[in-house]
């Protein structure tokens, strides 16, 4: 009976002290509650940074200012699009995508209902 007790005391150790606690990432880090993906329609190109998890409705950032990520880590769904004079297009086509419609519905389609557009 004392040899159970004493392997009962060493798998809780092994389990206590797994690697895995020591591979923690830095608070800092939000590569596994965020999602980033890239889109083209047309000659318009952006990447989108949104939450891994969209619950409820998110604001909509589109913007060409690479250090708005943090407001990913704060729930926003942010479109960092490449040419500043192009914002108006992409808004339009989140726009269109909130309605369920244009060229962004088939790869994006689980975003509409979980963002809102903002008037400029």
């Amino acid at each position: 009976m004392a040899i159970v007790r004493v392997l009962v005391a060493v798998a809780c150790a092994l389990v206590l002290t797994a690697p895995s606690t020591a591979a923690t990432p830095p608070p800092d880090d939000d590569r596994s509650a965020t999602t980033t993906m890239t889109y083209r329609a047309g000659d318009l190109v952006a990447v989108v940074h949104a939450p891994r998890t969209l619950v409820g409705v998110r604001p909509l950032v589109l913007t060409h200012d690479v250090s708005a990520r943090v407001l990913v880590r704060r729930g926003a769904v942010v479109v960092l699009v490449h040419d500043p004079s192009s914002l108006a297009r992409h808004r339009e086509l989140w726009r269109e995508l909130s309605a369920g419609t244009g060229p962004l519905e088939e790869r994006f389609g689980g975003f509409a209902g979980h963002f809102s557009v903002a008037e400029p």
